[in-house]
């Protein structure tokens, strides 16, 4: 697994690659509350960093996964992590407005017409990218793993977004994984 440019990449940042691997190979952070990725789901990991997400996908059995990855940095570890796989790494900064992908354009850009599951970590940019996702194409996910970044300074935000997730016919989770911190990951699943 090559996860960085070890010149580049400090002591403390190969301790937070360990611990985001930890976290989602063995604390199966994203496999709660029912939502898991299935044998030939179509996956999307929005802010895929160098693939540590995309390669649990892969190896759960989904059928294909559309990594989406901004940093020039992770794209060459992406390039080599994903080597010889069922994945489509797509360079775009995910979001709603500017130069950014939103949703609706991930599924022009992936042309499928529906998403088993998706997973988006997207540092800040996850609030407005979900508050501006029209109903139609929510409903066209059936799993979602969302990372809140910045809870306490965003709790009504989270509040709004919970209820539309609730008003288009979702059930939800919410759990802070990490007491200590101040993320949050929020569950989605049609029902």
């Amino acid at each position: 697994m090559y996860l960085y440019d070890y010149k580049v990449a400090g002591i403390g940042e190969l301790a937070w690659y360990e611990n985001v691997y930890k976290e989602i190979w063995f604390d199966h952070e994203y496999s709660r509350y029912g939502i898991e990725v299935k044998k030939d789901d179509v996956v999307v990991d929005c802010g895929a960093n160098v693939g540590f997400f995309t390669l649990y996908a892969l190896n759960k059995g989904a059928k294909h996964v559309y990594s989406i990855e901004c940093d020039d940095r992770n794209i060459e570890s992406l390039q080599y992590n994903l080597e010889n796989t069922n994945s489509t790494i797509i360079k775009e900064y995910v979001g709603f407005g500017g130069e950014s992908i939103d949703i609706e354009n991930i599924f022009k850009r992936i042309n499928k017409p529906f998403i088993d599951f998706i997973k988006i970590d997207i540092e800040w940019a996850e609030y407005d990218l979900l508050l501006n996702t029209p109903d139609d194409i929510m409903k066209r996910i059936d799993k979602w793993v969302i990372e809140f970044h910045d809870i306490y300074g965003n709790y009504e935000t989270i509040f709004k977004i919970m209820e539309k997730f609730s008003l288009n016919d979702f059930n939800i989770n919410y759990e802070q994984v990490h007491k200590d911190s101040n993320l949050a990951l929020f569950y989605a699943k049609r029902k």
